[in-house]
Formats: structure tokens, C-alpha cells, sequence
């Protein structure tokens, strides 16, 4: 049997394993060990893939995931969400569907303290939800608004995806974060121009609260709050643009400075700390295996071929470019319903890389186009995963086929955000091209 066989059959057997519900890291992991131990001898199969393994998981990139998740844990006990929550409320809580907009930009500030889509839906399911509850909103539109809003952590730097996508596609971490500030403006401002548009069209949907204080007094009151958020921002990504320290060293400053906070507001327990490490611990361990695992896959795809005869069939239909770009999207809104991101960034990398880097466009781009898809994959039925984490926060309160239900809406609007970045993929590389004229 020929290599290119073997590679085929492997991944068949692959996609067999992940509709049995075969957890994917293991999956690829089978497929890749056993695929490698058939085509190299039994030996060298032993000796290349654990090295091969070593070199790549040790990338001294990857320290930066775990320091950015913790980070994230303990701006939470900063109550770093619930102060952007309050902010945005007092100034943008009288406006047409107020509560849902200060949701969307407080989803938006939190997130450039936190790198976890799933931990912005955590922290404001429990904020956002019962507010717009006791203000009559549309439950739809209330639930919709938080778990589509919790996407903005992929696009706000830190994000722990744009490191994750730096170290598969070797692509420069620093500009990536960067590169994701300007997308996750926009976004956040057609997301909340969107939610105001529909209060406007159907006012019993997202009722203004009169109970809420939007006095002047208020509003500087609440942004004086958002000091350490600022402070955290402004020093983190600041250090890494001007280039005073790599993203790894500016993540550990991140979580000096989360600490710091956690300690200053007098939230600091040993208890929470405990509990900050073993998770962030957890969520590392699972990236870490779903990376390995997805090298042993990858390598195997290679070596047999797979890669490089898919690439080159997609390349001899000499597609236009949009018609790529479409493509792409479609096969990523499919792709969402059944693989967390990470999953799907493994499998796709390395056929997708190369077809974009010969279109002529950046990869530091395209890292944005795939953040944004991938957030997509979020809140889409039947994985959805935002949607499930939200669902866990508040119980039977709540149904989750209106979680699903009202995050539609945002589907459409994030898949609009796609087509205005390949239209003017300026809105991606400007800052990053400064960023590399100031060095």
C-alpha cells in the first residue's frame, strides 16, 4: 500500500472517530501513531516522533498561553468585568437596547484583560442576564447578546488563539495580537449598533430602564473605576507594540499586574489563588495535548502526502480569490458545528496556510479572518460552545434553544465583519505595518 493511501485512509479514519464522539486529541493522536509506525519502521518511528514532540511543545512561544489564561482568571477576581459593566451602563444605558450595548463594550473591555471567550460568557451571564431580565428584555435577545458578545475575547488582545495560530502557521505573535484590535473595535461597534437598531425596530424587546443612573456624576464615577483595566491594557499590549518586551514577557507582566490588582481591591485569598493556578493549569493541559497531538497528526498528513496533494487539487481549480475566501467561510460555519477552534485550526492550517500565503495575502491577517470564524464556532448549534457555558452559569432559568436562537443574529453579523476585512484588509494590517516601522 502506497503512502498516500495509507495518509487517506488515516484520515477517514480520523473523521470516523471524531462522529463516534472520540474525544480529538486522542483521535488525532491514534490516527497519527499508528499512520507514522506503518510508514517508517517500528524504531525510527520510536525515536523521531517523542523528539519531534519535545521540540515543538517547547516552543518557548507557548509559555505566553499559559500566563495570558491566568491572567484572564484573575482579572475576574480583579472584578475587572463587573466594573466595565457598570461603566458602560451609566453611559450607554438610556440609548435604544442600553443594557445589551454597555454588555457588548463591557464584553469588550474585559476582554482586553482576559484571552477566554468562555470566561467572558461566565463572568457576564451572571452580570449582564439578570439585569436585562428584570428590565423585560427579549429573553432571546438578552441571552443572544452575551454569548455572541463573549467573542469579542478572541479578537481583543490577549487572545489565546492568535498565539495558538502564531505558533502552528510560525507567524509573529506580537503583530497578531495587534492585529486584532482594530477588528475587535469594529466588531464590538456593529454589535452594538446592531442591538440598538433592533431596540429601535421593536422597543418592547429591550425596554430603557429607568432605574438606571446616567448622571454625569455617574458616568465619571464608573470610568474612574476602569483604571486597572486601562492600566493593564495600556502596559501589556503597549510593551509588546512598541517592542520593549515579547509577547511571553508582556504576559507575565500581565499576570504581575493582575495579581497586583486582585491584591490592591482586597480580593486576594489563598483560596482564590489555589484555584486561579489549578484552573489555568487545566486549561493549559488541555491545549497542550489537543498541540501535541495535532503535530503527530499533521506530521503524518505530511509525510504521506495528504497535505500536499489536497493543496496542490485546490491550486490546479485555479479558484478567484473570493471564490477561495468563500469557501473558506463555508467550510468553517460547517467545521464550528461539530470542532472546538483549536481542533479546527490543527486540521486546517496546513492546507489553508499555504493557499493564502500564494493568493498574496498575510498570514497575520488571515489570523484575524480565522480568530473571527472560530468565535463564530462559538455560538453555533450543535457545539456552541459559548452557548453551553452559559446555559451552565444560570441553570434551568434559561433555555438553551434561545441561547442558540438569539445568537443567530450575530452569526450574520461576524460573517459581514469577514467580508469588510477582505474587502479592506487594512482594517487588519494597519497597525501591525506601524507597529514594524517603529522598530
Amino acid at each position: 500500500m502506497d503512502q498516500l493511501t495509507i495518509g487517506l485512509l488515516g484520515f477517514a479514519l480520523f473523521i470516523f472517530l471524531t462522529l463516534i464522539r472520540m474525544p480529538i486529541a486522542y483521535g488525532m493522536t491514534v490516527v497519527g501513531l499508528g499512520g507514522l509506525m506503518m510508514v517508517y519502521p517500528l524504531d525510527a518511528a520510536f525515536k523521531f516522533i517523542p523528539t519531534g514532540l519535545f521540540s515543538y511543545t517547547s516552543n518557548f512561544t507557548l509559555s505566553a498561553l499559559p500566563l495570558f489564561i491566568l491572567m484572564g482568571t484573575l482579572a475576574f477576581y480583579a472584578d475587572m468585568g463587573k466594573d466595565a459593566y457598570d461603566a458602560a451602563k451609566a453611559w450607554f444605558g438610556r440609548v435604544p437596547g442600553g443594557l445589551g450595548v454597555a454588555t457588548v463594550y463591557s464584553s469588550a473591555i474585559f476582554g482586553a484583560c482576559s484571552g477566554s471567550s468562555l470566561s467572558a460568557v461566565a463572568v457576564f451571564s451572571k452580570i449582564a442576564v439578570p439585569e436585562m431580565q428584570r428590565a423585560n428584555y427579549n429573553p432571546k435577545l438578552a441571552l443572544g447578546v452575551v454569548a455572541s458578545a463573549g467573542c469579542l475575547d478572541v479578537l481583543i488582545p490577549p487572545s489565546i488563539l492568535m498565539v495558538f495560530y502564531g505558533i502552528i502557521t510560525e507567524t509573529s505573535v506580537g503583530q497578531l495580537l495587534i492585529a486584532g484590535i482594530m477588528p475587535g473595535i469594529l466588531t464590538a461597534v456593529l454589535m452594538a449598533t446592531g442591538v440598538t437598531l433592533y431596540a429601535r425596530w421593536k422597543p418592547e424587546a429591550a425596554p430603557v430602564s429607568s432605574a438606571l443612573d446616567t448622571s454625569w456624576a455617574a458616568k465619571l464615577s464608573t470610568l474612574k473605576r476602569l483604571w486597572a483595566a486601562a492600566l493593564l491594557f495600556t502596559v501589556v499590549l503597549g510593551s509588546i507594540y512598541t517592542g520593549v518586551a515579547t509577547p511571553d514577557e508582556a504576559a507575565a507582566v500581565g499576570v504581575v499586574g493582575s495579581l497586583l490588582l486582585v491584591w490592591i481591591r482586597g480580593n486576594l485569598t489563598w483560596e482564590r489563588l489555589r484555584f486561579s493556578f489549578i484552573d489555568s493549569a487545566k486549561v493549559t493541559a488541555m491545549i497542550f495535548m489537543l498541540l501535541g497531538a495535532g503535530y503527530i497528526f499533521a506530521t503524518f498528513l505530511s509525510t504521506t502526502g495528504v497535505v500536499s496533494t489536497m493543496t496542490g487539487w485546490i491550486k490546479s481549480m485555479e479558484l478567484s480569490f473570493w471564490v477561495l475566501m468563500i469557501g473558506i467561510v463555508l467550510l468553517y460555519l460547517f467545521l464550528g458545528c461539530f470542532l472546538d477552534a483549536i481542533s479546527m485550526m490543527v486540521l486546517t492550517m496546513p492546507i489553508l496556510a499555504p493557499l493564502i500565503t500564494d493568493a498574496g495575502m498575510s498570514l497575520v491577517w488571515f489570523g484575524v479572518v480565522v480568530a473571527v470564524m472560530m468565535a463564530v464556532g462559538t455560538i453555533t448549534p450543535p457545539l456552541g460552545l459559548n452557548c453551553f457555558v452559559m446555559k451552565g452559569a444560570l441553570g434551568d432559568s434559561v433555555k438553551l434553544s434561545d441561547i442558540f436562537a438569539g445568537s443567530i443574529p450575530f452569526v450574520v453579523l461576524m460573517v459581514g465583519v469577514v467580508a469588510l476585512m477582505t474587502v479592506f484588509p487594512e482594517i487588519v494590517t494597519w497597525l501591525p505595518d506601524l507597529m514594524k516601522q517603529m522598530r
